[in-house]
């Protein structure tokens, strides 16, 4: 190809057009798209400067070829990283933190407030100080007053579910609200999600005063359906299980042994000849018991004297899912002391932890017939950074029977990119906005102990009854 030196001063010409074009606007607050334009000219600039230099014979000419080529480099280095800071500055925050944290508590909070004379029934503010990435139930009770009466003296709950509006009422029946007579209110527990902030109220008569319900708002409760296709499912009759586990076969260990020392259980995770499971026509029974000789673990050897059963998925590949559902059909035991729970791990390891159900008999306030527990649990290399509890809760909260430990309930939870979200007989309980993206999660079924180690261990059954477990996976 001949040398053209009128194209070649155009290339000159628009190298240098392009710098001086680029500097002023560089200053400015360009956009993305500005940014990656501008880059994109500098970049065919840097081209059309290239195939020009190796042909200019002139040195004043080759001089000022290779001072545009050196400040068309200085630009787009500058526009590269000019793009790089705007892409991060657009890119979405991870507020959790991988896992390693959650947006802060909710606090709950009711005051003081005067009713009309004459009331008979009386409507009770509750608010939420900011927006929950979960649910909470707010727990109150307004009982006698000054010559006021509660009709009668009850608990009620309130749900705000995740994008509620932060204000509701609750409203209770109340007698002789004279003129100046008042009847009081608390928060008798911490809110199921929150935190309780301030104490007692009164609730006053008081004469052109007013009293309305908060308008409802927010979502209604979420009925049970699984997400995905069902991928595994076993009654109490057919449920294979082992002592190491495997495709089709829970395992009858943790992932880390038979022990858990972190958090004070006192009962050994038995093997399959201990005796803790038992084919019955009701179900498959997990038992918790007193050994006749303790199990020595380690050296020095730590004795557990309690027989605890547990069924893992960490081993079985068919109950494994990104996101998806698991339902449980069991029947809880009541045992003082004992632990047992429906849970949820992934298999890279602990924290985190979904809890679906654990039923803390160890708490002499545990009661196994009505109380409900869920829990999600945060954090890096076995190193915690957050719970979420909510163990207040009553099965009666939700309209269901206070029968858990004596008939047979279906407890689930379903994991989305989104949400956690537990049900118990089909009827939404809790839901958790999902910290931990990504992870693949296996089903854990189990009777802990957490007895005195000189307990008698025999107030109650220490049996749980698994009738059918399932599951399905989306991803």
């Amino acid at each position: 190809m001949n040398y053209n030196p009128l194209a070649h001063r155009r290339a000159l010409l628009a190298g240098f057009s392009l710098v001086f074009l680029i500097l002023p606007l560089a200053a400015k607050n360009m956009t993305l798209a500005d940014a990656q334009e501008l880059r994109a000219n500098a970049g065919i600039a840097q081209d059309a400067l290239g195939r020009v230099i190796p042909k200019v014979e002139n040195p004043e000419t080759l001089k000022d070829a290779k001072a545009a080529e050196r400040a068309l480099v200085q630009v787009s280095d500058g526009l590269d990283a000019y793009i790089a800071q705007l892409q991060a500055a657009e890119a979405p925050v991870d507020i959790y933190n991988n896992g390693k944290k959650y947006p802060p508590i909710a606090n709950v909070s009711i005051e003081s407030f005067d009713v009309p004379v004459g009331a008979t029934v009386v409507h009770v503010p509750v608010t939420l100080d900011k927006p929950s990435p979960n649910t909470v139930i707010a727990h109150v009770r307004v009982f006698d007053g000054n010559d006021g009466r509660a009709q009668p003296d009850t608990t009620k709950s309130v749900i705000f579910r995740p994008g509620d509006p932060l204000k509701k009422s609750v409203s209770f029946n109340v007698g002789g609200m004279d003129e100046g007579n008042n009847v009081r209110a608390v928060q008798p527990s911490v809110p199921d999600g929150g935190n309780r902030k301030g104490g007692g109220i009164l609730i006053t008569a008081k004469a052109d005063a007013l009293n309305a319900p908060v308008e409802a708002g927010g979502r209604t409760a979420l009925t049970f359906a699984p997400l995905g296709e069902l991928r595994y499912a076993a009654t109490g009759q057919t449920i294979q299980f082992d002592d190491t586990g495997g495709s089709n076969s829970f395992s009858t260990s943790l992932s880390h042994g038979r022990t858990q020392v972190g958090n004070g259980e006192t009962g050994y995770y038995g093997t399959v000849d201990l005796g803790g499971f038992t084919r019955t026509p009701e179900g498959l029974v997990l038992s918790s018991r007193r050994l006749k000789e303790p199990v020595p673990v380690g050296s020095p050897a730590t004795l557990y004297p309690f027989l605890a059963t547990m069924l893992s998925g960490h081993r079985t590949p068919e109950t494994q899912f990104k996101y998806g559902s698991v339902e449980w059909v069991v029947k809880m035991p009541n045992r003082k002391g004992s632990w047992p729970a429906l849970w949820l791990l992934p298999t890279g390891g602990w924290p985190p932890e979904i809890d679906v159900y654990e039923g803390f008999g160890y708490n002499g306030s545990w009661r196994f017939a009505s109380d409900l527990s869920t829990n999600l649990h945060g954090g890096d290399k076995l190193a915690r950074t957050f719970t979420r509890p909510a163990m207040n809760m009553k099965m009666r909260t939700f309209g269901l029977a206070d029968t858990l430990d004596s008939e047979f309930h279906t407890f689930a939870v379903t994991v989305t990119p989104e949400w956690i979200t537990m049900f118990v007989d089909g009827v939404e309980t809790m839901c958790y906005a999902n910290p931990f993206k990504g992870e693949t999660w296996y089903p854990l079924t189990n009777v802990a102990v957490k007895a005195q180690p000189n307990a008698a261990y025999d107030e109650g059954s220490g049996d749980m009854v698994l009738r059918s477990l399932k599951v399905w996976r989306s991803e």
